[in-house]
């Protein structure tokens, strides 16, 4: 009878400590966390970090979500209505701001009672140096937790995962995938190691929605390019992670290789739109004729790049997204395609899709234009 007695205290102990287990953890911005687990109310700062909720809870991507800034169809409006479609319940997310961080309410966060706001150290929303909104939160009981898929994502996704699976309770799901993007990082490394000649490369922003032209270099997915193999011809010159040049400056660089964002919708695709599509509901020839519509209406036809069939674009929205490591893929194919030729970045994005996500994919996501 006192055995069973003391078992049963055990027992008790043990689910006790399982309940409120206290995490401690350091975030992306270097701050100490402290914070009683598992989880159950938390905020995020974009809508778009629902697809790496569903990488952890496939399961069901929106539990525990309470609040966030933007709605995910704001970026992926076709995401969003398959999230509707299989978890109904997403609609009636609360929102706490528009589309940037001066637009957010901390009065509504408060209201929210989440035990955690998972922000980025740099996208739309508030970022590591708002220091009013971080104390504010915090002392009404609501931790503040930074990730990073956007300012350095080669150094920080893995990290990203791996805290984000710990403060929610999904670690083996975080694994699962931090285990599949290192081993493709370290094969492009491993490659990219023994190459010698290395194309110089201008990574355009926004083509077609944005001014000519729009670069990306010391940040974001800039650094991707030096990764791949190749000379990020905006390195020595932009100011930061983007920046503007002059179409006269790409024509002076002369690229061996130009790639760009697509941030097109369809149907903005469907209407005539300039800015160049890809992505959910875009075949490969509508994809290919989006980028050449757009590379003919300016000087681009007179670049290497162009004239040698080495220009592309991919689904803009791959950034600030762990699936980022299918864009280091498609650049190191387009880069130096003989030493790639058995990496496939859509066969990749595909079997990402089916092995974690619980939502099926469609449409054309990467696209090469050939020179008439």
């Amino acid at each position: 009878m006192l055995k069973s007695l003391f078992s049963g205290l055990a027992l008790c102990l043990w689910a006790s400590q399982i309940v409120a287990a206290e995490i401690n953890t350091i975030d992306l911005a270097g701050r100490e966390i402290k914070i009683e687990g598992p989880v159950e109310r938390f905020g995020v700062s974009e809508g778009r970090y629902l697809t790496v909720l569903s990488l952890l809870r496939p399961e069901n991507p929106v539990k525990g979500v309470v609040g966030m800034m933007t709605t995910l169809g704001w970026t992926h409006p076709e995401l969003e209505q398959k999230l509707y479609a299989r978890f109904p319940e997403a609609k009636n997310i609360p929102t706490f701001g528009m589309q940037s961080a001066d637009s957010v309410s901390i009065e509504k966060i408060i209201e929210l009672k989440a035990q955690v706001a998972f922000l980025g150290l740099s996208d739309h929303g508030p970022n590591s140096k708002a220091k009013e909104l971080i104390d504010l939160l915090e002392a009404s009981g609501t931790k503040v937790v930074f990730i990073d898929f956007r300012l350095d994502p080669l150094k920080n996704t893995i990290p990203s995962l791996k805290l984000m699976g710990e403060i929610l309770g999904e670690q083996e799901n975080a694994q699962r995938y931090i285990e599949l993007y290192q081993q493709k990082l370290d094969l492009v490394k491993s490659r990219v190691a023994k190459i010698k000649e290395k194309p110089k490369v201008f990574l355009q922003v926004h083509a077609g929605r944005r001014e000519c032209c729009w670069g990306m270099a010391d940040g974001m997915l800039g650094p991707f390019v030096g990764e791949a193999g190749g000379v990020n011809v905006a390195d020595s010159v932009a100011p930061g992670p983007t920046a503007l040049h002059t179409a006269e400056f790409l024509l002076v660089e002369n690229p061996d290789v130009w790639i760009g964002t697509a941030s097109g919708w369809k149907q903005e695709y469907d209407g005539g739109a300039l800015p160049v599509t890809v992505g959910p509901g875009m075949s490969d020839e509508m994809a290919e004729g989006s980028l050449g519509k757009y590379l003919k209406t300016t000087d681009f036809q007179v670049i290497d790049a162009v004239k040698n069939d080495r220009s592309h674009a991919f689904w803009h929205n791959f950034y600030n997204s762990p699936f980022n490591i299918v864009v280091l893929e498609a650049f190191a194919k387009w880069l130096h395609p003989e030493e790639f030729k058995d990496i496939d970045p859509d066969a990749s994005l595909r079997q990402i899709y089916k092995d974690f996500m619980p939502f099926e994919i469609d449409g054309t996501y990467f696209t090469t234009y050939h020179h008439e």
